[in-house]
């Protein structure tokens, strides 16, 4: 269970940073840039979708854990699937 919990943190971490450069290239960036930014984004910044092995990978750690059905577990596939979430919402948005 704790590698799983270690996992999500990295996960979610990753994709804070990632998101935080992506904020950075958009207010940098000029007005008919900001206006196709999703393309932008999609091109330069698509490799923050592979950072969702890493949750996948917490997940699933969490899922088959020989733990018992405590809150240590709960909490796991719980951080686990906030880490899958969290990289394909736009959190950049909020850090403009």
């Amino acid at each position: 269970m704790g590698l799983s919990i270690v996992l999500s943190v990295i996960t979610i971490a990753i994709t804070a940073i990632i998101n935080l450069r992506i904020a950075e290239v958009y207010l940098k960036a000029s007005g008919k840039t900001q206006a196709l930014f999703s393309m932008i984004e999609g091109l330069r910044f698509s490799y923050q979708y592979y950072v969702v092995g890493i949750g996948i990978l917490a997940f699933i750690m969490a899922v088959i854990g020989k733990s018992e059905k405590t809150y240590k577990k709960y909490f796991a596939l719980f951080a686990s699937l906030v880490a899958i979430t969290i990289v394909f919402l736009r959190v950049w948005r909020i850090f403009i």
